[in-house]
């Protein structure tokens, strides 16, 4: 019997889950403290990184966490049934990256996603700051059930 629960994901399977999910929990750490938030990113394949674009203030927390993170986890998950589900965990470092080292391809996969999360009150507030963060992936490990679920 098998110490882990569902089957291991190969590589192609979890880059395509991370490629369609677009939505996660990012996990930052500072002074033992741990914090995490959800955020919309984008796989950069030719990269192998992760983009995202932190909304904030300058007094955030989000922010402060961000500066004083050694290693970062996203984590990605589906979950329909106790057969079909899949999970994605990326650990990385986490960069703050020029708007102009972004490319027009990781750019649009990620305002795809923040679309479908934020919808259009993301393009009426200029009260935030708005920074490009990527994160440059060490490890990407990917779990399933019996069955995979699948995007409509």
């Amino acid at each position: 019997m098998s110490e882990q629960i569902g089957y291991s994901m190969s590589t192609a399977e979890t880059v395509h889950f991370l490629e369609q999910q677009g939505h996660g929990t990012l996990s930052l750490a500072a002074d033992n403290r741990a914090y995490g938030i959800p955020i919309s990113y984008g796989y950069d394949e030719d990269y192998d990184r992760l983009v995202m674009e932190f909304v904030s203030t300058e007094t955030s927390k989000r922010k402060r966490f961000a500066e004083s993170t050694d290693e970062v986890t996203l984590t990605t998950y589906e979950f329909r049934d106790q057969t079909t589900w899949a999970s994605v965990v990326v650990t990385g470092t986490l960069h703050k990256v020029p708007p102009e080292n972004v490319s027009s391809r990781a750019a649009a996969l990620f305002f795809h996603r923040a679309d479908d999360a934020a919808g259009d009150d993301r393009w009426r507030n200029d009260m935030f700051d708005k920074e490009w963060y990527e994160i440059d992936i060490e490890t990407m490990s990917g779990r399933r059930g019996e069955q995979t679920p699948s995007k409509e």
